[in-house]
């Protein structure tokens, strides 16, 4: 049993989010095998009060407030910092003083270290132990993405002067990892091109295959359902493409289709016409009444990378889906077999029109796409992959890559 220190951006527990939902299966995985440490920024929206099941699968816990959440001051340092120095915005809103102080410390009698955010990289600038970075996305490339899309002027020059920033921040802290970890092939490729010295392992997002269920009610005939919050771009994105374009082609032609969004809804403005046909439910706690509900789940992201849960969650569930190519990417689903692809409005509308018209199929897609969920996204697996990653970069020989001196010396500048 190895001692494992890992860093996460919020606390994985409760899951609700994409991001969440990966850290907290991957520390499960870790936690059953290996003594965790678990460092975590602490953000306004996370709910300690909530996290016993947290802290019974890892004792030893230490949260560090956000500065840039706790006051516009430190926001607006971030800002300034992040436009005229070298490091982008991002790493500087996770810039906690703190918390690289106490990394520091654990790390002198840790065995390996797991970053899970691209941002707490910058925590961890002198490790002997192996150093696992967790590739949620390829950052630089979805910042980009957004940029593109970005209809604000100030805001997309700001984004584009930043990409630069971010590539050189994600190069480095590929290059000074043991492993990076990626959800896809796809990513696996790209983060291997910025560090051909650092080995790229594919450990894909997962899904609980025992939780989620087929359910044994009836769908509603003409329910839609999409999940995921507002607040990562690509969902909003790809959300105001669909509600602007795609659904009123889908009402002209089935005007009792009615579509439900879980997850917040910040920044999402629904056009008056189609109000009535729109619900915002929010955040749920149990996601299985809504599903059950559904009799298509809409995947309609047009930006974005890593796999997305929502799809593995769908596919669990024996729900049939109409996706994006983007939104499957790195996800083994076969189109008119498990799933129907779509990237134009029109068809995705007409694809989405052909599954309320034909149970039949719509059934025969979600049986297709659930018995691929069992057969290579089960979490239970994916852990078990993550563990050999572990495994191999443990047995090997210890490099000393930095001086105790270099240690004590970090340690002092942390603490300033």
């Amino acid at each position: 049993m190895a001692r494992v220190l890992f860093l996460t951006s919020r606390l994985p527990y409760p899951p609700r989010e994409g991001h969440q939902l990966r850290s907290w299966h991957l520390l499960q995985a870790v936690s059953q095998a290996h003594e965790v440490t678990l460092l975590s920024c602490l953000r306004d929206d996370d709910a300690l009060a909530e996290c016993a099941p947290l802290r019974a699968l890892v004792p030893r816990i230490e949260t560090f407030p956000l500065p840039a959440q706790q006051s516009r001051r430190a926001l607006a340092g971030a800002l300034v910092r992040g436009t005229l120095g070298r490091q982008p915005f991002v790493a500087e809103k996770y810039f906690v003083p703190r918390m690289r102080a106490r990394v520091c410390e654990f790390a002198r009698d840790a065995d390996l270290i797991h970053v899970d955010m691209l941002p707490l990289m910058q925590l961890v600038r002198a490790a002997r132990q192996p150093l696992v970075l967790n590739a949620h996305n390829v950052e630089h490339r979805l910042l980009r993405q957004r940029a593109d899309r970005e209809r604000r002027v100030a805001h997309r020059l700001f984004m584009r002067a930043q990409a630069p920033k971010l590539l050189r921040f994600e190069r480095d802290a590929c290059r000074r990892a043991s492993r990076v970890l990626a959800c896809s092939d796809d990513d696996a490729r790209e983060l291997a091109a910025l560090a051909p010295r650092t080995r790229v392992c594919v450990v894909p997002n997962g899904v609980d295959v025992e939780r989620c269920r087929p359910g044994i009610d009836s769908p509603q005939p003409a329910r839609l359902l999409f999940v995921g919050p507002m607040t990562w771009f690509p969902n909003l994105d790809g959300m105001q493409w669909f509600l602007r374009d795609v659904l009123p082609r889908i009402l002209a032609v089935r005007p009792d289709a009615q579509l439900t969004i879980v997850g917040r809804a910040s920044g999402l403005e629904v056009p008056l016409p189609l109000r009535e046909h729109v619900r915002l439910a929010g955040f749920v706690e149990d996601l299985r009444q809504e599903v059950d509900a559904a009799a298509v789940c809409v995947v309609p992201l047009r930006a974005g990378s890593g796999t997305r849960l929502k799809v593995l969650e769908a596919m669990a569930f024996a729900k049939p889906i109409v996706t994006t190519s983007i939104a499957a990417q790195g996800i083994d689903l076969v189109d008119r077999h498990e799933a129907l692809f779509a990237d134009d409005a029109s068809g995705f509308a007409d694809a989405v029109l052909r599954l309320l018209a034909d149970r039949a199929r719509a059934a025969r897609l979600g049986a297709a796409a659930r018995a691929k969920a069992q057969a290579r996204y089960d979490w239970r697996a994916i852990g078990h992959e993550l563990l050999a990653v572990y495994d191999e970069l443990l047995r090997a020989p210890a490099v000393d890559r930095f001086t105790d001196q270099f240690v004590e010396r970090e340690l002092r500048l942390a603490q300033r």
